[in-house]
């Protein structure tokens, strides 16, 4: 990894880490999810990067892949165990970080296994260790109590790709694919009091660019123009201009044209709770530095 890469990936770690306190500090019971949304995805624009995706905020069974919509009504409340997923990028290189915020403590046990699980992972991982052995070590770390998602992962991180070809399970599998220097990658387990299982659910209000391809109406293409400048990352509608009927109606051709992809959220199968962690590494030739953690 050459030393400008390098930096734009901790100068995003930098951001992150004070947009998770950020999280933290707006995430109060009664506030609108969209104004936590905001706050956060403000801080990582007044520190002059750009977010990489929208923020996640995924309450009690979802897992993942809602981000609020430009009237959304929704509040956090006192008994919600909601996750908060966030990213910044420098230059397209990119920090990926999340947290489970549990005001009531219900689930503060299932909150802070999954945090020294991944803890755990980040001490295990180093250059040689295999996609493999990681997800078997990070499996051993979860108690009977508790089930891994089998089916979400960790990721590698590349220029303006949040997930860049190979995925890291929490669980044992097959892979030998070797952590290298020059890698960048996210963990991220997510934990659950369900199956361990997610399926599809309702539209979450974020895209992302699968094909440039020519489109016919005017509101399609203006709306296109505004896709592009994302360079491929994912995006929300709370991001367009006079977001109105007309460009819900374009977006829709949008998605049905395979022009661009909309996230379905993830829910748990059994509709047990979720709670999930994530920081960013990167593997340098000083060793690993997990960007988004002091």
């Amino acid at each position: 990894m050459d030393q400008e890469v390098k930096e734009h990936y901790i100068r995003a770690g930098e951001v992150i880490q004070k947009a998770r306190k950020k999280a933290r500090e707006v995430s109060e019971p009664d506030t609108n999810l969209k104004v936590i949304a905001e706050e956060i995805e403000a801080l990582i624009r007044s520190e002059g990067l750009e977010p990489a995706f929208p923020v996640n905020i995924s309450i009690n069974d979802a897992a993942a892949h809602y981000t609020p919509g430009v009237k959304e009504k929704q509040v956090l409340k006192e008994d919600n165990v909601v996750k908060i997923d966030i990213g910044a990028h420098s230059e397209g290189y990119i920090a990926d970080t999340a947290l489970t915020i549990n005001p009531s403590g219900r689930k503060q046990e299932m909150v802070d296994e999954v945090e020294s699980v991944l803890e755990a992972a980040l001490e295990f991982i180093e250059p040689g260790k295999t996609v493999g052995e990681v997800g078997s070590f990070i499996n051993r770390q979860v108690s009977d109590e508790y089930q891994v998602v089998r089916n979400l992962t960790g990721h590698y991180l590349g220029k303006y790709e949040q997930h860049a070809g190979v995925s890291i399970p929490n669980i044992p599998n097959n892979s030998d694919h070797v952590l290298e220097e020059g890698d960048a990658f996210a963990i991220e387990p997510f934990l659950t009091d369900g199956s361990g299982k997610i399926k599809n659910g309702a539209d979450g209000n974020i895209y992302k660019m699968e094909n440039d391809r020519n489109v016919r109406g005017r509101t399609e293409r203006k709306l296109l123009k505004q896709i592009k400048e994302f360079n491929g990352l994912p995006f929300t509608t709370r991001w367009l201009d006079d977001y109105g009927a007309r460009e819900r109606m374009a977006m829709k051709k949008l998605v049905q044209a395979d022009i661009v992809h909309s996230y379905p959220v993830l829910n748990e199968v059994n509709s047990g709770t979720v709670v999930q962690a994530e920081h960013t590494v990167i593997l340098t030739e000083d060793g690993k530095k997990v960007t988004t953690r002091p």
